[in-house]
């Protein structure tokens, strides 16, 4: 099993956003800007190419909410939404995920750093604090609530 199985199991934490019948959406634990979110498949696969149609589009539909509603709770001015489809293109983790990156304008040197520092992290045990875990846990509430309120327009 992955370790997004193993969360989407419930044996593992996680700061949940959204939770539907097909797919799971988190905060990422080693955020590259505040907000990051994963959006998985309940269903293993290793690449989108795995998954049917439907499920590929309602992951990207779900994706793009998520960006919507990190700008509405976060203040980010766009996101950058990327899925690494397979070892090939860096997937760390053998099960389809998109990231949906918050932007915030002004942040160029700092996101490309943290993207490195991001690779680096993958790599090394991370241990959890209680501090970290809130922080994670209130942008999940604000992203959720701004994700279930009525949309404008």
């Amino acid at each position: 099993m992955t370790i997004f199985e193993h969360i989407i199991a419930g044996d593992l934490p996680a700061s949940f956003v959204h939770r539907d019948a097909d797919c799971v959406a988190f905060m990422d634990i080693h955020p590259i800007t505040r907000g990051h979110v994963l959006v998985v498949p309940r269903q293993p696969a290793e690449t989108i190419g795995e998954l049917g149609p439907e499920l590929r589009a309602h992951l990207w539909e779900t994706a793009h909410r998520v960006g919507q509603a990190q700008q509405r709770a976060l203040g980010s001015r766009a996101q950058h939404m990327l899925l690494n489809d397979g070892r090939a293109a860096s997937q760390t983790v053998p099960h389809v995920h998109v990231h949906v990156i918050p932007r915030y304008g002004r942040d160029h040197a700092r996101a490309l750093v943290r993207i490195a520092w991001h690779i680096t992290t993958l790599a090394l045990p991370t241990r959890e604090s209680p501090a970290r875990r809130r922080r994670l846990d209130a942008d999940a509430a604000a992203i959720a609530a701004a994700l279930a309120a009525p949309r404008p327009g």
